[in-house]
């Protein structure tokens, strides 16, 4: 008889925890996803902001080249971004397959 109360006894508790679990996942189950969700997002971002910030450093030390009016490096752009020449200077182009 002891046997089967306890038996009884634990079906009525594991269907209680089981059915407690289910309430609890329905309940927070969208707060979850939700978090996963923005953790994921804040990888992104972070990843992102760590880009944005390396290329801001490229063009500060960019802006301060030119504030400085550094002749090698204003020559440098001036050829590879504008394609300017010297007087008398003859530029030659290669096509590249």
């Amino acid at each position: 008889m002891t046997q089967r109360l306890a038996k009884l006894f634990f079906n009525k508790s594991l269907l209680l925890a089981l059915g407690s679990a289910a309430v609890v996942i329905f309940l927070l189950g969208g707060s979850f996803l939700s978090l996963v969700h923005n953790k994921l997002e804040l990888r992104k971002l972070t990843r992102q902001s760590a880009a944005l910030d390396k290329e801001y450093e490229k063009l500060l030390a960019q802006k301060d080249l030119l504030e400085k009016e550094d002749p090698a490096y204003l020559e440098r752009i001036a050829r590879t971004e504008y394609h300017l020449v010297k007087p008398n200077e003859t530029e030659f182009r290669f096509r590249t397959k």
